[in-house]
Formats: C-alpha cells, structure tokens, sequence
C-alpha cells in the first residue's frame, strides 16, 4: 500500500462573485446615489433662493433708480414713503432727510421667504 500524501494543489480559482461582494457593492451604490439626491436638493433650494433674491434686487433697483431720478425738493414734497404690490412681490419705501443727503430704504417681502430684504442707498442734494 502506498503511504498517503497530501499534495498541495494551490488556492482554488474562483468562478463568479459571491453573495456578500454583491451585498457589500449594492450598500455602497445606495449610499453613494443617496447622497446624490440629498445634495442636488440642496442645489436646487439654493438656486430658487438665488432667483428669489435676484427678482427682489431688480426691484429694489428700479425703486432706487426711479426715486434718486427726482430732486431733493420733489423728494421732500410728496415721495417719502410707499408701497407697492407686484406679482406677490410686496415692496415698500421711505424716504429720510440728513444734513444734505436723503437716505432711500427700500424693502422687499418675496412669498415663501421668511425674512424680508433691505437695500438702503444715500444720496447727496445739491439743489
């Protein structure tokens, strides 16, 4: 009878992939497009806010344009204050003297937006 050896064949090639790599992959592919979704809402609630803000400064320009267009004398007599309403877009201003300037507040509410938005401008009078 021969003696019984082991002989040592070398590790066995693998075939295909096992359950758990398949498990392990889909986890990491999950949270990977999981955190995909989270930032672009992100981005896109930071877009919105970006146009929010760039509607209510576009109106707050043509106020400012349309209110140091006028003199200091019309300024004084009848365009302190005021407020208007466009597109759901409220807006109010005052007028406020200096020692020879007039100070222009101007601020606008946007809708689905907490806190209002102030522009201020200061202008000289020379008249």
């Amino acid at each position: 009878m021969r003696p019984h050896t082991r002989t040592h064949r070398g590790p066995r090639a693998r075939r295909g992939i096992t359950l758990v790599e398949i498990l392990i992959a889909v986890t990491v592919l999950v949270v990977g497009v999981g955190g995909l979704l989270s930032t672009s809402g992100a981005v896109a609630r930071q877009m919105t806010g970006g146009v929010t803000q760039t509607v209510a400064a576009g109106i707050a320009q043509a106020r400012l344009d349309s209110l140091t267009s006028l003199s200091c004398a019309s300024l004084d007599a009848g365009a302190k204050t005021g407020s208007t309403t466009l597109r759901g877009v409220k807006e109010s201003w005052s007028v406020t003297d200096g020692r020879n300037i007039k100070t222009i507040d101007v601020k606008v509410i946007v809708p689905r937006r907490t806190q209002q938005l102030r522009y201020q401008m200061v202008i000289p009078c020379r008249d």
